[in-house]
């Protein structure tokens, strides 16, 4: 549903019909931090947006952070070794499965939200770097998504320290901020070897994920590519 480009924020009624639920579930979504309050009855309006998108990339249950990392993992090219091997042959053939489907790429981005959690924050050339050595960083190089700008970050971090890295560094929120924290309660080392020693797939993932027009195009393509070299039996 289109919202008004005109309008930073809406308030709760309008957040409610554009999302078709409840007043009082829109505030237990602001509770769990899905979208986000900027002040009483004012919701912002990208996340509303994001929540839209991110319901709209799968209307099937999401996988559990277990499998989904399970997933990004095979579509690196690495081995997955916190599955038994039942539950990684199963995933195996779901995703020949999703290289198949025409919607395979968004079909996929929608199961594995729950690798991590996002936040978005302002960024300034200064505290970029200090923030990249305290996350996995991802590169999307591989994307031609080179970063540009000296203030962009993007990358992983365990979930139980992002409150105290939010407090030393005083980060602020913000839905259009170039710095992209993506929490997880996954092994924070396995993430980093996926994002070091994988082929790409993950930068890929996340692109796809954007609500930037361009990164989702290139990142959908990008991840369709990972699909069917999964499926043939190849990896970038």
């Amino acid at each position: 549903m289109r919202i008004p480009l005109q309008s930073e924020y809406v308030d709760v009624g309008e957040a409610a019909r554009l999302l078709n639920v409840t007043k009082r579930h829109v505030a237990r979504l602001g509770d769990l931090g899905a979208i986000r309050y900027v002040g009483h009855g004012l919701v912002e309006r990208d996340s509303v947006i994001e929540y839209l998108q991110e319901r709209e990339f799968s209307r099937t249950r999401a996988w559990s952070e277990e499998t989904a990392w399970g997933a990004v993992a095979l579509l690196s090219g690495l081995k997955v070794d916190w599955l038994g091997q039942v539950q990684t042959s199963r995933l195996r053939g779901r995703l020949r499965k999703l290289a198949d489907d025409e919607r395979g790429s968004h079909e996929i981005v929608g199961r594995a939200r729950n690798r991590a959690v996002v936040r978005r924050y302002e960024s300034f050339g200064f505290l970029a770097p200090m923030m990249r050595k305290e996350i996995v960083a991802v590169s999307r190089r591989r994307l031609g998504l080179a970063d540009a700008r000296r203030d962009h970050v993007d990358g992983y971090i365990e979930a139980g320290v992002l409150a105290d890295l939010e407090k030393r560094y005083g980060l602020r929120r913000s839905a259009r901020g170039t710095m992209i924290i993506r929490a997880t309660t996954f092994d924070i080392r396995v993430v980093k070897r996926i994002a070091t020693k994988g082929n790409g797939a993950l930068a890929a993932m996340d692109a796809a994920g954007s609500t930037d027009s361009r990164e989702h195009g290139v990142g959908t393509r990008a991840l369709t590519a990972y699909l069917e070299g999964f499926a043939r039996g190849r990896t970038h």
